[in-house]
């Protein structure tokens, strides 16, 4: 039988050692609790303007998935609003737009609360949002962000304070709403900037698309750091 190159063993125990720094004490389980989210929530409307709310239901590994929902105002003297969520403003004052579904039993909802006024408004959908990463390996990461709606993409801007390792061998960025799998997840791209602010520019994609950053082992699937977007 023909010896295995002593190169060949030491590549192999620094790939081993790569794994065990990356899985660290963490414990993959894809399973998340469902929710449903409003994808274009707004601050306010005009009277008489209207506002064509949408939602996704996502089940208990983060997948989009069709089911029945159900939209509803709390005071439909102000705003009402119909089955396929459109909203219609009334009245000034304030009223809480709710989405709703029913999941075995349990129901599971997300809320807007509104302003309506008589004034003209502006545009007055959410445009941005923010987060922190930190590590959820033995390796370093670290660092703030901001999430900027722009058009038809988002521009992720990573902040000064970011720190990441470079000793990882094949990192790379998700955006998901489940932070223990990157199944169904958009990969943003692999981590070539590991020190100080930078930015990614995210085509097609919504503000309220995705709930988490996910930092991403790849060759060997595991997590490496999250930040949820808040």
């Amino acid at each position: 039988m023909p010896s295995i190159p002593v190169k060949t063993h030491l590549v192999w125990v620094v790939m081993l050692f790569l794994c065990l720094g990356c899985i660290g004490e963490d414990y993959i389980d894809d399973f998340v609790e469902p929710t449903i989210r409003i994808n274009n929530p707004i601050t306010g409307l005009q009277i008489s303007a209207m506002h064509s709310y949408m939602a996704t239901y996502l089940n208990n590994i983060g997948q989009p998935e069709d089911a029945n929902i159900m939209w509803s105002s709390s005071n439909e003297s102000i705003v009402t609003i119909n089955e396929q969520g459109l909203a219609t403003a009334v009245a000034e004052g304030e009223v809480t737009i709710r989405v709703s579904v029913t999941v075995d039993g349990n129901s599971i909802t997300d809320e807007d609360t509104i302003t309506i006024s008589s004034n003209e408004m502006e545009n007055n959908e959410e445009s941005n949002k923010s987060g922190t990463i930190t590590s959820t390996s033995g390796y370093a990461l670290e660092g703030s962000f901001t999430l900027e709606a722009s058009g038809n993409n988002l521009i992720l801007s990573i902040d000064d304070d970011y720190s990441a390792t470079s000793s990882l061998p094949g990192l790379y960025l998700y955006l998901t709403n489940n932070p223990n799998s990157i199944n169904g997840a958009l990969e943003v791209g692999p981590v070539t900037v590991f020190q100080g602010a930078h930015s990614y520019i995210i085509k097609n994609a919504g503000i309220n698309d995705y709930q988490y950053l996910l930092y991403w082992c790849k060759p060997f699937s595991v997590k490496v750091g999250v930040g949820q977007i808040n």
